[in-house]
């Protein structure tokens, strides 16, 4: 009797497997978390020194969306970090999300799983960037000049207005940049590889 409860029980461990291999989400590559750090101030920097020089004070629709195709691509730029395309949205919160693109359309289809969030902790002067398992990493700023400017007082206000106070994030445990080691499955490489 123990030993057909046994086999059974082997059959159901051995059928889950299965079906989760076959039929089950579909896990994303890890990503280098200090890779999406690197890229994401380096995107912000860039495209903030692009609307001062333009003297944009407000940041319109339009320009939040020619600032994540930006983002986007500076995300799949060589050295590649991540071994399929990635998208990216910008949700309602200001987070920025990062999927698999597999088929290269900007648009996180339901097969298209998600690699990584990154939020701006405006209190604390830090982005922080979080995978798909909940591992975060943070990249803090020294003074307050990051967060000036028309697109991160954009961004700020859209957290807001979706609920997020300033002091949100002051719990969030994080490894810091410096300290990040990037997963085996993950790619290294980019603007500030071996920092």
């Amino acid at each position: 009797m123990f030993g057909n409860i046994k086999t059974l029980a082997i059959v159901a461990v051995v059928g889950f497997v299965g079906y989760s291999m076959f039929f089950g989400d579909s896990k994303e590559q890890t990503a280098d978390l200090g890779q999406v750090l690197d890229r994401t101030e380096y995107a912000l920097q860039e495209y903030q020194g692009h609307l001062g020089n333009q003297g944009v004070t407000e940041v319109s629709e339009d320009q939040m969306t020619e600032f994540t195709r930006f983002y986007t691509s500076i995300l799949n730029s060589d050295p590649r970090f991540y071994d399929n395309t990635l998208g990216l949205e910008v949700q309602k919160d200001a987070r920025f999300l990062g999927f698999a693109d597999a088929n290269g359309n900007g648009i996180q289809d339901s097969n298209e799983g998600k690699v990584f969030t990154v939020e701006i902790d405006e209190e604390n002067n830090r982005l922080i960037a979080t995978d798909a398992s909940g591992n975060s990493s943070g990249l803090r700023f020294s003074g307050t000049g990051f967060l000036a400017g028309a697109l991160i007082g954009s961004l700020i206000g859209r957290q807001r207005a979706a609920g997020v106070s300033k002091g949100s994030f002051n719990n969030r445990k994080t490894t810091p940049r410096g300290n990040y080691r990037a997963p085996s499955s993950a790619r290294s490489g980019g603007p500030r590889s071996g920092k």
